[in-house]
This record gives structure tokens, sequence and C-alpha cells, in this order.
């Protein structure tokens, strides 16, 4: 008889555990020590560690005492042991480092920009432009480091594209770097123009594994969202978007004619 494949830690089991082993190494102990202090076996604590069993709220509450850990840090990690299906981040730092994680074990990344430029997209000016804390702009910056060993499409909006964030100068070279990125081979740009009309698109991030699972994340300022039940990734996976969406070679060509009609270089001295 086949053995059943083991689950795959959820989202909040799995930054749970990366929480709670940050702390321990933040506190300075290690595995075996806080073993002896909670009276626990080692493999206890391994486990986890590493996602592969799901710590209890009495249990993280126990941890977090040991590793003196106060205050929100704390209300996020304790909130974390408790399955609330889709998973609101209120720690950022969790936030960030869990999407990448998954970002790393994705084998395709859909990403869709609306209001703003697809994140994976921004340049570091447009991202501060958009008013977004420097541990987001720096986190960005690693995340963007995948973009070439995977595939990548991005849909973004024709607003989106002629919406000014920062100065003149600063568009100018946002819009310069999509071109650039249109151009390497994992890399799909997708424009929704303005002459498709109303579109059910929204701003979020899809990843997908292999087939066998997909999560979504939906990123705000202060906080993020990670759906991962099939129920609530559904309606993402059926999105009608490509439809109305613009081929690559369109797409591009629509973004190199919003170049054209900004300001030239001359112009923007000064900026």
């Amino acid at each position: 008889m086949l053995a059943m494949p083991k689950p795959k830690p959820t989202p909040q089991a799995r930054a749970l555990a990366e929480g709670l082993r940050d702390a321990r190494r933040a506190a300075g102990l290690s595995a075996t020590e806080v073993a002896d202090r909670l009276a626990w076996s080692q493999s206890t604590i391994s486990r986890i560690e590493t996602g592969a069993r799901a710590a209890s709220a009495e249990e993280v509450s126990a941890l977090l005492a040991v590793y003196r850990v106060t205050g929100e840090r704390r209300s996020a990690l304790l909130t974390l042991s408790r399955d609330i299906g889709p998973w609101w981040f209120g720690d950022v730092s969790l936030q960030w480092k869990a999407l990448a994680q998954y970002e790393k074990e994705a084998t395709k990344i859909v990403e869709f920009g609306t209001v703003l430029l697809p994140g994976l997209l921004q340049t570091p000016s447009y991202a501060r432009a958009a008013d977004l804390p420097a541990a987001a702009v720096e986190a960005r910056r690693e995340r963007q480091k995948m973009l070439g060993q995977k595939k990548f499409v991005a849909y973004i909006d024709e607003g989106a594209l002629r919406r000014q964030v920062g100065g003149p100068r600063v568009m100018a070279n946002q819009l310069q770097h999509l071109v650039a990125m249109a151009d390497r081979p994992t890399v799909e740009l997708r424009v929704i123009p303005f002459s498709a009309g109303a579109h059910p698109g929204g701003a979020y991030v899809l990843l997908e594994f292999g087939g066998t699972r997909s999560l979504v994340y939906q990123e705000r300022r202060r906080y993020g969202l990670i759906l991962h039940r099939p129920v609530d990734v559904e309606p993402y996976l059926q999105s009608t978007v490509d439809a109305v969406a613009l081929d690559p070679a369109r797409s591009v060509r629509l973004i190199e004619s919003v170049i054209e009609a900004r300001p030239q270089r001359g112009d923007l001295l000064g900026q």
C-alpha cells in the first residue's frame, strides 16, 4: 500500500515556525536548552520550528515566555497559532518573509496591478514614491532577484502606466524598466487597455505550484492576506482578465507609446 503524501504546512504554520525559530535565536538559546526548560523533547521543538507539527496557542505562549517576547510581536505569533482560514498578516516582517519563501517555491507567479504597477516590477524609486515603508522596498528588491528563475506574468491596467507616481524622471525610468523586463524570456507583460472597459481584475499575486495547489496574496500598506484554501483561491483561478488583455507584443508597444508621449529627457532636467 502506497504511503499517503505528507500534507504541506499551511502558510500560518510556516510563518509561525519561522517566527518561533527567529525568536529562539534572538534569545540566544539552543533547541536543547528550550526543551530542557519546558520539559519537552528536542524533537518537539524541531518539528514545531520546521512546521511539521502545528503548535497550539498554549505551546506558543510557553515558548514566547521563555524567549521573553512581548507586545505586538507576541500577539502576531499567537494569532498565527489559531486556524483562521484566510491569513491576515499583522506583522509585516512575517508577511514579506513568508511571501518571499512561497515565491521561491512557486513554478509560476501571476501578478495583477491596477492602481499601481505590480510590485515585482517596481523600481526602488517608484516604490518609495508610492509611500511604501523602507523595509517593504528592500524586501521587493530581494524578491525581484528570482524573476529570471521562473515564469512571471504581469497584468497591468493601462491606468497604472499613465498615472504618475513620483516625479517625471521616476516615472520615465519606471516605464523604461518595464520595457527592459519584457525582454526577459521568463517575463510576460499583459496590458489591459482602456478600450477593454470595466474588468474584474484587482491587485493580487497568484502563486502556482506545478498544478497541485495555488495561493493568493493581497497586499495592503500595513498588512497582507494569504488565501490558501481551495474554496477561497478558486475565484482567482477563474479570472477572465486574460481575455481582455493585450498580447505581450502589443503590450510592449503600448508601454512604448506611453513613454513617447511623456516629456523627453531634456524636459526632465531639474525635475
